[in-house]
């Protein structure tokens, strides 16, 4: 197996996750996502140009929550997918909550360049100026990511987007804490394809300093000590590049006072 992966991406983390904990041989492709993604040998196995990418048997398959059952499909022990109809129900249920326009995917992309890639682009725009900044957001994001991110790039964490998608963790969070309450993993009481698909988006919040999401939420907080715990969830960390890691928590820490005054006003009634 080949897989097509970058060192920051949440959603090829999953992956390296799952096949970590099927105990299965890969070999890596890192992709730099500089530009190397629009190559024709790579849109020929991904179109949408996107990480990651699993190559099996010379087929390919694109779309992270897909591969994770494809993988769970082809390689069934141990299985990652819950043996009881209802637990695996809820196990897509929440999966279906990480995609579309403004799933939790979105809302992490928000987050991460509100509070910290945005700095890259404001050096690259050498300030803050908005005409300039846009110039920078053009220059260096593809098209996709610059419908979703470019006020985000300019205001930062006072985009009226970052609240939004702050309040969405924030609701997710306190829904985790509902299902936790009376089971250890997400989808039941064994670790499943959930826990694996919702576990680089938990180690993200907690590089960003949001780890107050779940201060509050002692099963959430429980939950993320034993993903933590597993020897899978290292394939998250293990791979991101010191810098990166330097730049999300240090941007996260100099914005802990400001996003807990937010998150007090949004959870007011």
């Amino acid at each position: 197996m080949i897989l097509y992966h970058h060192n920051s991406s949440v959603c090829a983390a999953k992956i390296r996750i799952a096949l970590a904990e099927k105990s299965l041989p890969w070999e890596s492709r890192l992709m730099r996502l500089d530009g190397d993604q629009f190559d024709p040998a790579y849109l020929a196995l991904n179109p949408a140009a996107v990480v990651p990418t699993l190559v099996h048997e010379g087929r390919a398959i694109a779309e992270s929550n897909v591969i994770l059952e494809y993988l769970d499909d082809v390689f069934p022990e141990p299985p990652l997918r819950p043996a009881d109809p209802f637990a695996r129900a809820q196990a897509r249920i929440l999966m279906m909550r990480l995609d579309g326009d403004r799933g939790i995917h979105y809302a992490a992309s928000v987050v991460t360049y509100a509070i910290a890639y945005r700095h890259h682009l404001i050096a690259n725009a050498s300030g803050e100026d908005r005409a300039a900044l846009t110039k920078a957001v053009a220059r260096n994001m593809n098209p996709k990511s610059r419908a979703w991110l470019e006020n985000v790039v300019i205001e930062g964490i006072e985009a009226p987007e970052f609240t939004a998608a702050l309040t969405q963790f924030d609701d997710l969070l306190a829904d985790f804490q509902s299902r936790l309450a009376s089971s250890q993993w997400l989808a039941g009481n064994n670790y499943s394809i959930a826990d694996i698909a919702f576990s680089p988006y938990m180690i993200r919040l907690d590089l960003l300093q949001l780890d107050r999401l779940w201060q509050t939420r002692p099963a959430v907080a429980a939950w993320y000590d034993r993903l933590r715990e597993r020897a899978s969830t290292a394939e998250v960390l293990d791979w991101y590049d010191p810098v990166n890691i330097d730049t999300l928590t240090t941007r996260g820490l100099a914005c802990t006072g400001a996003i807990g005054r937010m998150l007090d006003r949004e959870r007011t009634p």
